[in-house]
């Protein structure tokens, strides 16, 4: 319980002094504020709002082929209310949207808590392999804020740190196929036996669930068109507001990759760190650091209000929804 508070703590006071930076270092007064918002596309910030949501009626069908995959049919209405109070989970105590969403359905659809969450840990590793791939075409596109912001002594790697790598990787994969049948006798003994290894292996049935999505296209497609309605919100903030609107695709793409970033920072709802990512990369557009910073709360503002109010919503839906058995009778 100690630990748990001093986490809280940590994060709410890692949150306000990057927000505290953010705004301090900019001057930024309220009256700026309602200035920016005075001239804002209210049309464009609809339109913004509209693919959020549809971006997390996306992840849900996602979450939904998943755990299909495990015989699991909750229905889209249990699966998206879910993914909402861990979105809304996760801007009061960082990390805990994960847990709160396999809860939710372990209340609402009788899924155990372990498989779903190895599930949603599945959906983790395609979500980190999407952004490495989103970083990786940035680099090509918009490479000098990302190096300036990000890695600003980055330097390639040396031929002798690149064999080190490729050899102590192939040394593991060596041991691995070596004493395989050892490997796999201890981890029945443990999954068998040890409370903590039965979690892990009702994790790992989770995880493998990939492998059996009954349309692993629409997986795909389900994944990649996530990461197109991210960016699609991010450039459509930008043409809101007319200081930014003439701004490129590059720096709607730039706006996306800081503001990942910044959401991942282990503060509530990636507050302060989002701020001060994303109006840094707008500076590096010349747009004033006053106004980057405004626009960066603005952002995120629209985000945390559709959240907390769906994310509300959705947990106030789950006391009313009856509890079914998700899965079918013939695969009991």
């Amino acid at each position: 319980m100690l630990k748990s508070i001093i986490k809280y703590l940590f994060s709410t006071a890692l949150a306000l002094g990057l927000l505290y930076w953010a705004f301090s270092s900019s001057n930024i007064q309220w009256q700026d504020i309602f200035d920016t918002f005075a001239v804002a596309n209210y049309q464009w910030i609809l339109l913004s709002i509209f693919i959020s949501i549809f971006s997390h009626v996306l992840r849900a069908w996602r979450w939904e082929a998943l755990l299909g995959a495990m015989n699991f049919y909750p229905g889209t209405l249990r699966t998206f209310s879910a993914v909402m109070i861990g979105y809304f989970a996760n801007f009061i105590v960082p990390r805990m949207g994960e847990v709160s969403r396999c809860g939710s359905l372990t209340k609402t659809a009788s899924i155990p808590f372990t498989q779903s969450f190895g599930t949603v840990i599945t959906e983790r590793i395609v979500d980190l392999l999407g952004l490495l791939i989103i970083v990786f075409i940035a680099f090509f596109i918009a490479w000098e804020p990302m190096q300036q912001y990000l890695f600003p002594n980055a330097t390639i790697p040396s031929t002798y740190l690149i064999v080190s790598t490729v050899l102590v990787l192939g040394a593991l994969i060596i041991l691995l196929v070596l004493f395989k049948n050892k490997i796999e006798k201890l981890w029945v003994s443990f999954t068998s036996n040890n409370k903590l290894g039965k979690i892990l292996a009702g994790w790992i049935v989770g995880i493998l669930s990939i492998k059996d999505v009954k349309n692993p296209q629409k997986f795909i497609f389900y994944s990649v068109l996530i990461w197109v309605c991210y960016y699609l919100n991010a450039y459509v903030l930008l043409l809101a507001f007319p200081v930014s609107q003439s701004l490129s695709l590059s720096a709607g793409l730039m706006v996306l990759v800081m503001g990942t970033f910044g959401m991942a920072t282990p503060t509530q709802g990636g507050i302060g760190a989002y701020h001060k990512l994303v109006s840094a990369t707008l500076v590096f557009y010349l747009i004033p650091v006053k106004d980057a910073t405004v626009l960066a709360t603005f952002f995120h503002g629209t985000q945390m209000v559709t959240i907390l109010l769906l994310g509300g919503l959705s947990f106030i839906l789950t006391l009313f929804l009856t509890q079914i058995d998700a899965k079918p009778i013939e695969s009991k």
